[in-house]
């Protein structure tokens, strides 16, 4: 959190906590880099600042936004999702993890990043980067081919959050962390604030 706090990077979803918008930001951020989605995103919540707005608009015109961050398949999700809230939840976001799993689309990190970012409930979003730092740092492990899939790892790992009421700073930390410091290629370990005590370092060097 120390190192957060003078690090951070600032998106523009991250000064959200519109609901809707944290939901249309984590469509447009699966498997893109990060980077591309800023200018889409506030161009998007611009035209389509609601479910209802989006739900009402040509399919043809949603699509245009999602070209340049590929998998333009994820327009028709997001618009059917819309849909889906306007007729299923008069037109609000649930608040509620199995109905908001029940949307088109919508996973389980997907889920739990509209209940921190966008209500303010203690959830832990968890993906490969959140998996990669919680294992490098406290030996987790897994047996599963994916790990992201391992209910036990999940569980671990959102028992070290229990501390925080509100999840959302720290959840934003552990992104960044992973992101800039403990990176998937060419991790910054000699230079990481939490070397000393990350169980997979020996010496400057991180375990393979």
């Amino acid at each position: 959190m120390d190192w957060y706090r003078l690090n951070k990077r600032y998106y523009p979803w991250r000064i959200s906590s519109n609901p809707f918008h944290i939901l249309t930001a984590e469509f447009m951020l699966q498997q893109t880099h990060v980077r591309a989605v800023p200018n889409v995103y506030i161009e998007f919540i611009r035209n389509y600042p609601e479910a209802k707005t989006l739900a009402d608009a040509d399919l043809v015109e949603v699509e245009q936004y999602f070209l340049p961050l590929g998998l333009s398949y994820r327009a028709e999700r997001l618009k059917r999702c819309a849909i889906n809230i306007c007729h299923v939840f008069n037109g609000f976001v649930p608040s509620n993890r199995s109905e908001l799993l029940s949307l088109p689309g919508v996973g389980e990190y997907m889920a739990d990043a509209v209940l921190c970012y966008g209500f303010g409930k203690p959830a832990v979003p968890i993906d490969t980067n959140v998996i990669r730092l919680f294992c490098r740092f406290f030996g987790f492990t897994s047996n599963k081919p994916r790990p992201r899939t391992d209910k036990v790892l999940a569980e671990e790992i959102r028992s070290r959050y229990k501390k925080f009421d509100n999840t959302r700073e720290a959840n934003l930390a552990v992104l960044d962390f992973a992101s800039i410091v403990c990176s998937a290629k060419k991790p910054q370990c000699i230079k990481c604030p939490l070397k000393k005590k990350c169980i997979n370092l020996v010496g400057n060097e991180i375990k393979t």
